[in-house]
């Protein structure tokens, strides 16, 4: 750690340890002073005092941000001294449109895991009590919970199904009691109502179709969140990055049940494209190219390509059968590296690593490193 953080910013611990003590402390009594972007200041715990830095790229700060464990400080920090060791403590969160006095403490604001928080809310609609029953018994949202364990969230993120009055509808929205994914019954009745009764000749059974695209929904949903909590900065729609970091996420599942659950997934958009190949003149009406999502038939294929560039051996039936297009195929295994870095760079440095290992498969986010160019 103390090697890495020498390297990057360019100076040896050696003249760490001896250099001259910085006025940083004098000059905060006058009035305070700002940390440029790449900038970082060293504290010696043995002779206190204060040393300078700049990394000499942008990355080298992101390599040791990733390398060495470090974890994000909340609103702030305040680091004293008392006689001969020294102290950090978080500052604590003053609330947006709250009193003077309204804080939010250091133990709600600082990062941690294992922050998603799940509510199954019983229906009043007698007609969707199958639905919760079954929704309870097979955990989905206990997934969906243990697939998001490990980001180290500054506050709690709430899952829930809900009844919705007859609206077939998911989605988050920063409310009174914070962030929150709802999924309507009505959604879940829809999902039902359309999944196989058989299993496909593509091997997609009912309940990879179900699983699939309840979880595919809410990963949706709550890759909108990351997106608010975290400032990530999106270039093109929100919502298909959201839709590729929803992807991306159940892919980490492993090689076998990615199959059946992105398959599962994909089949909610399968009836707009089973007879392309027969008729593949598509009308649709014009305020249709208005919408902030994607058709459901450019869902489908994003969704697909994204599998295949991930697992080109998992998914190789879907080319050899026609419905993804070797014309978009060649170049899924750039998108995929893509959305794989620009995951990476942007969400591991919120990550607890050790526990991500063990949620997800351990390789997935091993390595940082930009995609080559396309294939």
């Amino acid at each position: 750690m103390r090697r890495a953080i020498a390297a990057l910013f360019g100076f040896s611990l050696a003249a760490l340890a001896s250099g001259p003590p910085h006025d940083a402390l004098a000059q905060s009594q006058e009035g305070p002073t700002t940390l440029a972007d790449s900038d970082a200041i060293y504290i010696d715990g043995t002779n206190f005092t204060i040393t300078p830095g700049k990394a000499k790229h942008e990355t080298d700060v992101e390599t040791v941000v990733m390398t060495s464990d470090a974890r994000e400080l909340g609103p702030g920090a305040i680091v004293f001294r008392s006689r001969q060791r020294l102290y950090i403590v978080d500052a604590p969160l003053r609330v947006p449109g709250a009193s003077s006095d309204a804080f939010v403490g250091p133990e709600q604001t600082r990062p941690r895991t294992n922050r998603i928080r799940i509510e199954y809310v019983p229906p009043t609609n007698p007609e969707h009590q199958k639905i919760y029953e079954r929704l309870k018994a097979r955990q989905g949202l206990e997934m969906v919970q243990k697939l998001y364990s490990p980001f180290r969230l500054p506050v709690d993120i709430t899952v829930k199904l809900l009844g919705c009055d007859g609206q077939v509808n998911a989605w988050y929205e920063w409310g009174k009691s914070g962030p929150t994914v709802s999924i309507c019954y009505e959604y879940e009745e829809n999902i039902m109502r359309n999944s196989p009764m058989e299993t496909t000749p593509d091997g997609i059974t009912r309940e990879d179709a179900m699983v699939g695209q309840c979880l595919f929904v809410v990963s949706h949903e709550l890759a909108h969140a990351l997106f608010e909590i975290f400032s990530i900065p999106v270039f093109g729609r929100e919502e298909d990055a959201a839709d590729q970091m929803a992807a991306y996420f159940m892919l980490n599942l492993g090689p076998e049940r990615a199959r059946n659950l992105i398959g599962g997934a994909a089949f909610a958009y399968y009836a707009y494209v089973k007879h392309y190949q027969d008729n593949p003149t598509v009308a649709v009406p014009l305020t249709a190219f208005s919408s902030d999502h994607g058709s459901p038939e450019e869902r489908y294929f994003n969704l697909l390509c994204i599998a295949f560039g991930a697992y080109p051996d998992l998914f190789s039936a879907a080319v050899d059968s026609g419905m993804l297009p070797k014309t978009r195929a060649r170049t899924c295994g750039y998108e995929f590296r893509t959305l794989r870095h620009a995951v990476i760079s942007q969400l591991r440095p919120h990550l607890d690593w050790p526990l991500s290992r063990e949620v997800w498969r351990p390789e997935t986010l091993a390595e940082v490193r930009r995609p080559a160019g396309k294939d």
